[in-house]
């Protein structure tokens, strides 16, 4: 029996997009459309995003690769992706691979959405 993962998307402030993931984030159509949907905000300049898993209970190697995937092509254009609410066992993949030591997690979507630095002037507020 297959889930389909769902897809939420919000805005918080002026410039931060939330994609809030809910179900299993794994090889298929639903993990591909993250892909789509982070090039999408490339294009529209979109610098700032937060991948929500707080709803996600489990990601395979396809999935991993996809966040990958995304978190690099947002570096590449400028831009951060911060993960939030990741749970133990979804944080414990992230740890395995060592993935967990080029992406930021938080806690929370409000504690990541506190810690970008896109577009933060030189001798603005410092992290922490």
């Amino acid at each position: 029996m297959s889930e389909i993962l769902q897809i939420q998307t919000d805005r918080i402030e002026p410039d931060i997009t939330v994609l809030a993931f809910a179900g299993k984030i794994v090889l298929g159509p639903d993990s591909l459309g993250i892909e789509t949907l982070v090039a999408d905000l490339v294009r529209k300049n979109e610098k700032k995003v937060i991948f929500d898993l707080s709803r996600v209970y489990y990601i395979d190697s396809s999935g991993l690769g996809v966040i990958a995937n995304c978190f690099s092509k947002l570096q590449h254009a400028g831009g951060e992706l911060h993960m939030a609410g990741a749970g133990d066992k979804v944080r414990a993949l992230f740890r395995i691979t060592r993935l967990d030591a080029m992406m930021p997690f938080y806690p929370t979507v409000i504690e990541a959405s506190r810690d970008f630095t896109v577009g933060r002037k030189p001798g603005g507020a410092d992290r922490g």
